[in-house]
């Protein structure tokens, strides 16, 4: 019978069983870092009045379910979606979908780049 001895296979294993948490941890770092942007970019191009609203620009992070938000959480500035969409008298002004636009030609990119970093 012959045998085979194989050096590392512990190693291997135990990086194997770390992959998923770390492939999940780089790409939030990622998802965040894009959100980020997003929230800069909006913030920069958003139509200002009091600035009230430009300061209500939040990222939200939301680890279960793997997901990073943009927006603005605040009820009470609600009319922020105005200027975005447009209204009957004012013509749309979208900063927020500009700024998403740009985003995802980042995106990918960006995870990538993280985890191919993390795994050489």
């Amino acid at each position: 019978m012959s045998r085979v001895r194989v050096e590392g296979m512990g190693q291997l294993r135990r990086a194997l069983r770390r992959l998923p948490a770390d492939v999940e941890s780089e790409s939030m770092r990622a998802l965040r870092q894009v959100a980020e942007d997003v929230r800069e970019d909006w913030y920069t191009g958003a139509a200002v009045d009091s600035g009230a609203g430009r300061e209500g620009i939040d990222v939200r992070e939301d680890r279960r379910e793997a997901a990073v938000e943009v927006g603005i959480f605040d009820d009470g500035l609600y009319y922020m979606v105005f200027p975005e969409e447009g209204t009957t008298s004012q013509e749309p002004q979208p900063a927020l979908q500009e700024a998403i636009a740009r985003a995802e030609q980042r995106l990918a990119g960006e995870v990538a780049r993280r985890i191919s970093r993390r795994y050489r």
